[in-house]
């Protein structure tokens, strides 16, 4: 027995050099939370100079920060080592200091924790604090999979990181049943659990309400995470469905298909968790390409048979309070998934087929307008363009071919040229733009005021009306707005001799504010929702 016992004593001896050695600060903690022991700058932890020998170690870290020490207690027992993950201890004045904690639980050491702190930074993976939920402490969704991403990027090879996704049902529950207050506590002691075992105690995020997910070391942490938290409250009762994947990227793999993937599989995940089975994001990525180029086939379909749908939205004259035109807005069938009609489109500008669908899309409004004009039903309709398609030499000679065939139908069409995707040949658009405007086509620009491209296009471009884009409408029910770079762009447009559109109005409120402020047109629900048939008065 001698022998077992000489090396577990070995064996914290090399311990305690290396947290001397790597750490300023160190405890050893007995079964029921007292120090026993410590060493270093502990003058730098509690509320007086004495020694904190005797004391509780719950005592000596921030209120908030308790959660997370109890948790790591607790997930102790299985690993054995934890580290590092940040935490706040108290220090003289009632202050919190931000340290660094390993922690070590030896077998045979009569369940004595040990624990070293330092206050020197990690290696850069530290999350910004704007980035975390100020009460939990976990990642928002957007930033979790950033920082995730380039860890699973930059991390050496053979040394394995997993993520796994997880599912909590019965937060809500603690909500209805214990009120507001409980739940935060609730959801506060689950977001504990999961920096615990996250990669420095940080890089873990809540993907959704009752949706979370974070990257770890060992495969086994997902399903000792699950476990854990289904015995988290004695009042409420705690489900949970997790998916673990590895991380085996390819070297050649880049940062931004990580993330690509990582989006994938956490939109499948909140989707339906039971339908998650990717071993890897290897297995992941195969799947997503796979479903990529479903997509791709179903829409290379649509365009060539021409069987997506127009829908309409009426645009109206805030002088006269009469339909002016419809824009144009694409509807697909289920061969697309359920994904909403602006993420088909960036999806087919990113797989390269969207001037594709553009050349459709003119061919099928021109089509419509010459119809209407035959049957006495004159109508004017405003058509989508992206910058990309326009930028593109393959397609700008057959997306022309399309114009000249309709000039007869020139007088009732806005081409509306979007910002999705930049213009780099701004000469070149330019000619293009001219040469429509000389068969009396109208220019538009859609979304004007999101970024500092739709000015450029402006001076660029001899264009007839700016959309102005909806977020300046939507603040409009914000307390205090002041209309000061909604009215810049009005009076921009007035000095050029450019007819001005507001988007997203909601309500009479916002018609009115836009109609003061001399904007000539307005759409949204208060005017019309998107039909299939266009309203003409």
């Amino acid at each position: 027995m001698s022998g077992p016992i000489e090396e577990i004593k070995k064996e914290r001896e090399r311990f305690v050099a290396f947290a001397f050695a790597a750490a300023e600060i160190f405890f050893e903690v007995n079964e029921k939370g007292k120090i026993v022991f410590e060493g270093g700058a502990t003058e730098r932890v509690g509320t007086d100079s004495g020694s904190l020998v005797g004391e509780l170690i719950a005592d000596q870290i921030d209120e908030d920060d308790r959660d997370v020490y109890a948790a790591l207690q607790q997930h102790l027992m299985h690993k054995g080592r934890i580290g590092p993950i940040p935490l706040r201890f108290i220090s003289q004045g009632g202050r919190s200091v931000a340290l660094r904690l390993f922690a070590l639980k030896m077998p045979g050491e009569d369940s004595h924790t040990f624990l070293a702190l330092r206050a020197a930074p990690l290696g850069g993976s530290s999350a910004d604090n704007e980035a975390t939920d100020p009460e939990t402490g976990l990642l928002q969704r957007e930033s979790f999979m950033e920082l995730a991403s380039r860890t699973m990027k930059d991390n050496p090879a053979g040394n394995n990181l997993y993520m796994t996704a997880v599912e909590v049902e019965g937060i809500e529950d603690a909500k209805k049943k214990f009120g507001p207050k409980y739940m935060r506590v609730l959801l506060k002691q689950v977001a504990a659990h999961l920096k615990t075992l996250s990669v420095d105690g940080e890089i873990a995020g809540q993907i959704g309400d009752k949706h979370f997910a974070f990257l770890h070391r060992a495969k086994s942490d997902g399903s000792q995470l699950g476990s854990s938290l289904e015995h988290v409250d004695e009042n409420v009762k705690l489900k949970t469905a997790y998916s673990t994947l590895a991380s085996d990227i390819p070297k050649e793999g880049t940062e931004d298909q990580v993330l690509r993937t990582l989006t994938y599989v956490l939109n499948q995940f909140v989707k339906d968790p039971g339908a998650v089975d990717f071993d890897s994001l290897s297995t992941a990525y195969e799947d997503m390409a796979s479903e990529a180029q479903r997509r791709v086939v179903g829409m290379r379909q649509m365009i060539e048979t021409g069987t997506f749908k127009m829908a309409f939205q009426p645009v109206f004259s805030l002088s006269t309070n009469e339909v002016h035109h419809n824009e144009v807005l694409s509807r697909f069938d289920d061969r697309m998934g359920d994904k909403s009609t602006l993420d088909i489109i960036r999806f087919a500008e990113e797989v390269g087929i969207i001037e594709e669908f553009d050349i459709a899309l003119c061919h099928k409004a021109i089509d419509y307008v010459k119809k209407m004009k035959k049957l006495g039903n004159p109508l004017t309709l405003a058509v989508n363009i992206s910058g990309r398609t326009l930028d593109n030499s393959r397609y700008t000679d057959q997306l022309m071919k399309e114009f000249i065939a309709g000039k007869d139908a020139a007088r009732n069409i806005l081409v509306e040229l979007t910002e999705t995707a930049t213009i780099e040949n701004l000469e070149k658009v330019e000619a293009i733009l001219n040469d429509l405007k000389a068969m009396d086509y109208q220019i538009c620009l859609d979304d004007f005021g999101a970024g500092a491209a739709g000015y450029q296009y402006l001076r660029a471009f001899n264009v007839d009306y700016v959309k102005i884009d909806g977020s300046y409408v939507e603040d409009m029910n914000t307390p205090g707005y002041r209309p000061t770079f909604l009215l810049s762009i009005v009076r921009l447009c007035n000095d050029l001799g450019v007819k001005t559109i507001g988007e997203h109005v909601e309500n009479r409120f916002q018609a009115d504010f836009l109609r003061s402020l001399g904007v000539d047109f307005a759409q949204g629900f208060h005017f019309g929702k998107p039909d299939y048939s266009p309203r003409t008065e």
